[in-house]
């Protein structure tokens, strides 16, 4: 069938990731049925564009269509392996990593796992308690390769973040999660780099709302 074989557009992808947790939280309020309109609300998105988007997943409707929220929810799992942990991993054990690390694991997520944590220094590594399994950096890309860890989530400083990606990649890991406000270059291609900048965020964020102050 054509919209299981299309390619879906990476800001689609990323829509999807979005929905998929909107929906979750819908069911645990018993909510059983959504319009697109509302779905459009709290991604952000106008209608129309929700639709397009649920098309490529083969449950399109009409405007002021209602869909069912767990079957959606669990058609978008299989689409896209959410039902599928993937193993991760948190480079830089900072206040930043930290934080990260211990959020990660208290979420107890079905679409990944965190099972290592890396860092450089290794007196930070004993201070931390964690049920997570600790290495020094230096064994990133021997840890990433024997654990088939996925996804490598880095939070070190700026000037160490492209050896640090360099490991992991190195290591086999496929898509990397950059926190540090540097780019990232990954040395693979196969690799899928995203970054998350405040300070880019908070830019954006205000330029949005000046816009839509001035035309209004």
């Amino acid at each position: 069938m054509e919209h299981l074989t299309k390619k879906i557009p990476d800001a689609t992808v990323a829509r999807f990731s979005c929905l998929y947790e909107i929906l979750g939280k819908l069911q645990k309020q018993g909510v059983e049925k959504v319009t697109s309109a509302e779905l459009g609300r709290y991604l952000g998105q106008s209608a129309i564009t929700v639709r397009k988007d649920i098309h490529y997943i083969g449950a399109g409707g009409t405007a002021g269509a209602k869909y069912p929220v767990a079957q959606m929810r669990s058609t978008i799992a299989d689409r896209f392996g959410f039902d599928k942990p993937r193993s991760c991993c948190i480079v830089g054990l900072g206040r930043i990593g930290s934080a990260l690390l211990e959020h990660l694991v208290s979420e107890n997520q079905s679409t990944y796992e965190v099972v290592a944590g890396f860092d450089s220094n290794i007196n930070r590594l004993e201070t931390i308690h964690t049920p997570v399994e600790l290495f020094p950096a230096y064994r990133i890309e021997e840890i990433v390769r024997r654990m088939g860890i996925e996804i490598a989530v880095i939070a070190v400083p700026q000037t160490q973040a492209q050896e640090a990606a360099d490991r992991c990649c190195d290591g086999g890991v496929t898509g990397i999660l950059n926190f540090t406000p540097t780019y990232i270059i990954p040395r693979h291609e196969r690799v899928t780099v995203r970054s998350v900048d405040i300070t880019s965020e908070v830019r954006i964020l205000a330029a949005l709302t000046y816009n839509r102050n001035i035309n209004n």
